[in-house]
């Protein structure tokens, strides 16, 4: 069951970026998507700070703030939708003591309004014990000129 529910997890997370790479900006092909890669390393240093502001919130056990990063139509995949949601998921976290992360974008593709970031993280509790590591994909969108989460997704590391 476990089984059937990651790997559709993936295939709509796969799914959800096609879709959206193919429409950002009407460029369909990476190469016109790459056509400039300084406005790329540009929003990887602005997706980076966001990374470390959510870090900093989940440290700091602030739900609400974690929350206002995403988007209110937001869905952590596949069973998160809505902030109100996405908040309550964080307190639980945070109650606990689920208060270190860190991640580290491997990939990042998309325009000035919508990007896609492939990433690897690690939670932990407050004492530094890892309570998880995998793989992440986000959705991010520019809203106000700020960046939002409006698609979460998060895929365990697999146990040897």
């Amino acid at each position: 069951m476990k089984t059937t529910q990651l790997t559709n997890a993936i295939f709509l997370t796969v799914l959800i970026a096609g879709l959206f790479l193919s429409s950002c900006n009407g460029k369909d092909t990476e190469k016109g998507m790459a056509s400039n890669p300084a406005d790329l390393s540009v929003l990887e240093k602005e997706i980076a700070q966001r990374l470390r502001e959510f870090e900093n919130h989940l440290r700091n056990g602030d739900s609400i703030a974690l929350g206002n990063m995403y988007l209110a139509d937001a869905v952590i995949m596949p069973s998160l939708t809505g902030k109100d949601a996405i908040v309550k998921n964080f307190g639980s976290m945070i109650r606990d003591s689920i208060t270190g992360s860190s991640f580290n974008t491997i990939g990042l593709w998309g325009d000035d309004q919508l990007l896609v970031e492939e990433g690897t993280g690690v939670w932990s509790h407050e004492n530094g014990q890892v309570v998880g590591k995998g793989t992440y994909l986000v959705v991010w969108k520019k809203e106000n000129g700020n960046w939002m989460i409006l698609r979460d997704s998060w895929f365990p590391e697999r146990k040897q």
